[in-house]
């Protein structure tokens, strides 16, 4: 799987997506992954590993809440098989034991690419989560995504994050076919109060 560098800054409008000449059938769906975890103990890192049969991993998407004080950061990553590129991912982060309110998180970057297009992004609230979506990959399509957020906002009685994934993945050649990734990752945080110099306890993570 190839190992490059993504991502991005600031955020672009979104893009509109629409499948190639050549595509055929339908998406296949993948909806049970295994989930691994950082062999080093003191990595919290979590793995969402997608199977493609007898012929390997098909695609790993990963969340690790780096320590650090606040704000705490979230390093995503998406590897693939070379014969297939990267259309889209939608990623919803929710504190599911707080107050309701959903994390409030913000993109660090800047893009690390010299060539057009460039990546489409948004990030947004929407109810109870805070949702980041990649509408198009652009030139980083073959390439493995590696997209830094921080955490700038935790709910004060939350203790738990969940973050679920959505890629979607198509197999390029004379025929495209779409793959639909779709796996959750959940994190335990333990979170001392404010000391006054804006730092606090970082997350350890949880099944």
């Amino acid at each position: 799987m190839r190992r490059r560098v993504f991502l991005a800054s600031a955020l672009t409008a979104a893009s509109t997506l629409t499948a190639g000449c050549g595509s055929i059938g339908s998406p296949t769906e993948h909806t049970d992954p295994l989930v691994e975890t950082d062999d080093n103990p003191r990595d919290r890192g979590k793995y969402l590993k997608f199977g493609a049969g007898d012929d390997g991993d098909l695609a790993t998407v990963g969340v690790d809440p780096t320590s650090g004080p606040l704000p705490r950061p979230l390093a995503v990553s998406i590897s693939h098989t070379d014969d297939t590129e990267l259309r889209s991912l939608t990623q919803r982060f929710v504190a599911p034991d707080g107050d309701g309110s959903p994390p409030k998180l913000s993109l660090r970057g800047p893009f690390e690419g010299g060539h057009e297009p460039h990546p489409s992004v948004s990030l947004f609230r929407d109810d109870t989560a805070t949702v980041f979506e990649v509408h198009r990959f652009g030139e980083l399509a073959d390439e493995t995504a590696f997209i830094n957020l921080a955490v700038t906002e935790w709910p004060d009685s939350a203790r738990r994050l969940v973050v679920d994934s959505t890629v979607e993945l198509v197999e390029t050649g004379t025929f495209e076919h779409t793959h639909v990734l779709d796996g959750e990752l959940a994190f335990d945080f333990f979170v001392e109060a404010d000391t006054g110099d804006g730092t606090a306890e970082t997350p350890d993570s949880a099944g």
